[in-house]
């Protein structure tokens, strides 16, 4: 979860709740100027899937698949070339926006809940990328403890090399400030246990490799099948660090920094522990001082990356990752581990604009952390080769399902 407000401290609350609904109505109604436009606080990324790049993005999420780290392995794939891990295009443009203007003078916060994107064809070593990301819609979300909250969606569109191939749409939700949004109580940095670890160091060592060029055949997949265990973590501030230059971010110090922050609508605020008034507020995740004693987080673009490594993992170099959809529940925070867990739930057969069939599964993926809890839920659609039917790329327009969906 990408918490992109300052930690909570003082609440501008009052007991019935009054101040914060007409922040959260003064916030929807300042927000129709951006509605339709570019997003003002999203910053280009990478332009271009060089090796470097493409290898800094899979090292920061921890992702040992050669397809995405070795040129001569690539070259011998049946992609003829090293490939980018499909979440790489977060890194050209991230669609999560808070998508509004004084974010901090109406004492909000933007966490990052929904995110979903989908592709036509695989990112290829030297591809030139371009994204765009707009505000689509400012309005109020109903929430279960009754509190004022407002929902901001953004869309992205991704070109690469001049033609458009990859979308999505990705959902903050704006609360008070002293709110997280979190399902769970705030709680310290997590100490584990000499069973933890040996339990964790055991599950790392015996965990299973990406399947690489062993193809994973439709025909042989079954709905209920599960797929094997990956464990994450524990979240370290070196993750945190290394996640900053993975996704492309610009970082700059001083005076550049006062500078950039000043053409960021949105993004400027105060500094919670110093009072400094120009801080960003998107490194207020990555803040020791800040987010004491619960420890920075990761950010959202991290977990769809880890998921769809997950994904990946399990179905090797021939098939294709059309689409995955994620939904954040509560923070990954420091120190804490990640479990990620699948399950094929659908198998079918689409056909697209240019009658081109493909082999289908649905999987749905889940994270937990290291107390059990739901970090993440994840849906991912994914087109596997079968017997003498390899997956054809690219994907031309919609998809229409030729059999009607399995239980």
């Amino acid at each position: 979860m990408t918490d992109t407000g300052i930690r909570a401290g003082t609440s501008s609350v009052e007991e019935d709740g009054t101040v914060e609904h007409d922040e959260i109505e003064r916030l929807i109604r300042s927000s129709g100027r951006v509605i339709g436009c570019v997003a003002p606080d999203v910053e280009p990324g990478v332009d271009v899937a060089s090796w470097i790049n493409v290898s800094r993005f899979a090292d920061a999420s921890g992702d040992d698949n050669p397809l995405y780290l070795d040129v001569q392995y690539g070259a011998g794939s049946v992609h003829h070339t090293m490939l980018a891990p499909p979440a790489f295009v977060l890194a050209v443009r991230a669609p999560a926006s808070a998508g509004v203007l004084d974010l901090a003078e109406h004492r909000l916060t933007g966490t990052l809940r929904s995110l979903h994107l989908s592709w036509d064809d695989t990112v290829r070593l030297g591809d030139a990328l371009a994204g765009r990301v707009c505000v689509s819609d400012v309005s109020r979300c109903p929430a279960a403890d009754g509190r004022a909250r407002a929902r901001v969606l953004s869309t992205v569109e991704y070109q690469r090399n001049g033609v458009g191939f990859a979308r999505g749409w990705a959902e903050v939700e704006i609360a008070p400030l002293d709110a997280d949004g979190s399902s769970s109580p705030r709680r310290s940095i997590h100490r584990y246990e000499p069973a933890d670890v040996e339990r964790m160091v055991r599950e790392l060592d015996t965990e299973q490799p990406p399947r690489g060029a062993v193809p994973r055949l439709w025909s042989d997949v079954a709905v209920g099948e599960a797929t094997p265990v990956m464990l994450k973590g524990p979240l370290t501030l070196a993750d945190l660090e290394l996640w900053v230059f993975a996704e492309g971010r610009p970082v700059r110090a001083g005076n550049l920094h006062h500078a950039r922050l000043a053409e960021l609508k949105g993004r400027r605020t105060a500094n919670p522990v110093t009072g400094w008034p120009v801080w960003d507020r998107a490194e207020t995740s990555l803040d020791s001082a800040a987010t004491d004693p619960c420890g920075p987080s990761a950010p959202g673009g991290l977990l769809f990356t880890l998921a769809g490594q997950h994904v990946t993992h399990w179905m090797g170099d021939d098939a294709f990752l059309r689409q995955l959809s994620l939904r954040i529940t509560q923070p990954f925070r420091y120190g804490d581990a990640l479990r990620l867990t699948g399950t094929v739930v659908d198998r079918y057969t689409a056909t697209d604009e240019a009658r081109t069939r493909y082999h289908a599964v649905t999987l749905r993926v889940a994270g937990r952390n290291q107390l059990g809890e739901s970090v993440v839920e994840a849906h991912a659609v994914v087109f596997l080769p079968d017997h003498g039917k390899p997956v054809r790329l690219p994907v031309r327009g919609g998809l229409t399902c030729d059999v009607p969906l399995e239980n």
